[in-house]
This record gives C-alpha cells, sequence and structure tokens, in this order.
C-alpha cells in the first residue's frame, strides 16, 4: 500500500527511510546518496556501490566495485540542493484528506499544516479505502543531480559491468539495477498505511508526541489509535538528516523484452519522472 505515495510524484516512496545498519558507518551518516547504484527489495533501496565515490570509500570497499570501475566526477554545481523544500509538519497522502485536527495540550484546531510540537498530536480523517501517509515533524531536503546527460551516457557505458558485479552480490536483483539521480532525506518522520474494513468509507490516524528523548531535546513519536494499520515511526536516535523518504533516478534494464520495459514503465515508475534505458 505505501507504493501509492508514489502517486504524489516525489519519487519512489522508501518505507524504511534509515540507513541499513549493516553498512558502514560513514555511509549510515549520510544515508542513501546521489550516484548509489542498487536494486528495490521488499520496497526498500538496497545500495551495492557508489558510482560518485572514490574506490577507497566505505560503501565501495565493503564489497568491492564492479570491474573497470571508473567513478563518475561529479561536481558540486551539478547538484540541485534545497533545504527546506518539505516544510516541518508536512503531510503527503496518497489519498484526500478530510480534516486534519492539531490537538496541543487538550485544545484542538484544524489546520492543513502545522509543525507538530511535544505535548500535541495531529489526527488525520480519510474517506478512502487505502491509503498511504507520510508525517514530516521536521520537513526534509531535496537534492537533484542536472543535468543528467553526462550521467545517463556514463550509466550506458558500464550498465554491463554493474549487472555482472550485482549478480555476484545478491542472487535476486530484481531484474534491473536502480541508480540514484536525487533523493528526499530528513530527521524525523511516521509513516503509515491503511486499509477500511469493506463496509466503511474510511478511516482515521492519530501521530502523536508523547515526550522528549532521555538525554536529548529530540521529540519521540508514536501512532495512537492506529487500528490494523501499518504503522511505524523514526527512532528518537535519529537526528542527522540521513532518514531518505523518496528516492528518484534511472532504471538500468538487462536487455529487457520491449512489453516487458513498457510493463515496468508504466506500472512500477509511473509519473517519477525517471528514464528507462532501450
Amino acid at each position: 500500500v505505501y507504493r501509492l505515495l508514489a502517486s504524489q510524484k516525489h519519487g519512489i516512496p522508501q518505507f524504511t527511510p534509515e540507513p541499513n545498519e549493516n553498512l558502514p558507518n560513514e555511509y549510515r551518516a549520510v544515508g542513501v546518496s546521489i550516484g548509489d547504484v542498487g536494486i528495490w527489495l521488499d520496497g526498500s533501496f538496497v545500495v551495492l556501490f557508489n558510482t560518485c565515490q572514490p574506490m577507497i570509500h566505505s560503501i565501495n570497499s565493503a564489497a568491492g566495485v564492479p570491474e573497470g570501475f571508473t567513478p563518475f566526477a561529479l561536481r558540486t554545481r551539478d547538484i540541485s540542493r534545497h533545504r527546506s523544500y518539505h516544510s516541518p509538519g508536512s503531510i503527503i497522502s496518497s489519498a484526500k484528506i478530510s480534516q486534519v485536527s492539531l490537538n496541543i495540550e487538550g485544545s484542538s484546531a484544524v489546520t492543513p499544516f502545522s509543525p507538530i510540537t511535544v505535548g500535541g498530536s495531529i489526527t488525520f480523517s480519510l474517506r478512502s479505502r487505502t491509503a498511504a501517509i507520510l508525517v514530516l515533524p521536521d520537513g526534509a531536503s531535496r537534492e537533484n543531480l542536472i543535468p543528467v546527460e553526462a550521467f545517463r551516457a556514463y550509466v550506458k557505458q558500464y550498465s554491463k559491468q554493474w549487472h555482472a558485479f550485482a549478480r555476484e552480490c545478491v542472487a535476486r536483483t530484481g531484474g534491473s539495477l536502480f541508480v540514484v539521480t536525487g533523493c528526499d532525506k530528513t530527521t524525523s518522520w511516521g509513516i503509515a498505511t491503511a486499509s477500511a474494513t469493506s463496509a466503511a468509507v474510511g478511516f482515521s490516524l492519530e501521530f502523536e508526541v508523547i515526550g522528549v528523548a532521555k538525554g536529548t531535546l529530540a521529540p519521540q513519536f508514536e501512532w495512537q489509535d492506529f487500528g490494523s494499520a501499518t504503522v511505524r515511526t523514526s527512532s528518537s536516535n535519529a537526528r542527522a538528516e540521513n532518514q531518505c523518504i523518496f528516492i528518484r533516478g534511472l532504471v538500468v534494464p538487462r536487455r529487457f523484452p520491449a512489453v516487458l520495459t513498457s510493463v515496468v514503465n508504466k506500472i512500477l515508475l509511473r509519473g517519477l519522472h525517471t528514464d528507462i534505458f532501450r
């Protein structure tokens, strides 16, 4: 259900925004980055190596790099960055939210977008049988590679070696590799996916600030009264902006038949401004 957020055209949504704990600390401190090459597995991006980092970088030295690896010369001016692309308190939903109630210390107000403070909560009312919601208490930044023409040519040049390397690293590659050209990252988040019963016309969810993490000033969040919904929240220790909520990039197929390439383009990546090499 969480993939429904792709309809908002921010990119492919990650159900697990936090970095994989098995990755090197150097990589985890930053999270998903432009140039990452990997696969999609169960709603999460699994990075194999980074094309814009040298061979000695921990993400490349951990499992090695493809044969003939030559880093792409990424310049600072090739990246567009927007620190507050998503404002604090932003709510991104796949379904129309009929009402958002902000409750602060016993008071209640109806507001579309308000920063969430300690002691407060937000209740969402939706008139939809299925929905995915992403709450961004601290907002989120965005970065994109611009332009992508030179990078696209670079990817085409080395795609064969990359696929060979991927087969050595993982048995299940999903048939294609994905190269990151843009991402949105944050420090805190709340995720919920829900499906109403056949007799219902909608449902409500409450996202609450339950306190402050011990030893820090970081607020702690929890979903309340979520019923059968599937919910997740960021760790109270995750104060670095390394939590990747949306990923944009290039799909590099491995000699896909034309009909299969068309299916991937229309179903998996519809509206994500993502290129598919033919």
